[in-house]
């Protein structure tokens, strides 16, 4: 094998990098809105010990619309995560097909096909966690102070 066929291995097996650098961002943001809701969930747990009953409902609510957004986070994290592994499996498969000129054009349509998927599922995952935010964001500002 030459170096232009060694040259081509490589270019062809790191192309789809960039799609691992760019659910790597994503991954970024899950996560760091994943700790705000941690932050937010802890300050109104420390709340809602010495609130009064009233107030505890309404903490309540809140409390659990912050479970359901963590829960959904978490589903967003773990697909991307997916995404990125069967992205890099990817990888190895192109480059050992190329390498060692076996076809594995199936195996690589799957696992190209099965990244992009998990990927759009944890984009939708991501909107209906940004949809609940909007959620609480409405019941804080719509209840009158106690």
């Amino acid at each position: 094998m030459g170096s232009i066929d060694i040259l081509q291995v490589i270019q062809a097996a790191t192309t789809p990098v960039v799609l691992i650098s760019g659910v790597g961002l994503l991954l970024l943001t899950l996560t760091a809105r994943l700790g705000r809701i941690v932050d937010r969930t802890r300050i109104l747990a420390r709340q809602r010990r010495t609130a009064e009953p009233t107030e505890q409902r309404s903490l309540d609510t809140q409390l659990q619309i912050l479970s359901r957004r963590a829960r959904l986070i978490r589903l967003a994290v773990t697909l991307s995560a997916l995404a990125v592994a069967m992205t890099g499996i990817l990888i190895a498969v192109l480059f050992l097909g190329l390498l060692l000129k076996i076809n594995l054009a199936v195996v690589a349509a799957v696992l190209f096909v099965g990244s992009l998927l998990s990927l759009v599922a944890a984009m939708l995952v991501f909107v209906q966690e940004l949809y609940h935010a909007l959620t609480a964001l409405e019941l804080d500002v719509s209840e009158p102070p106690a």
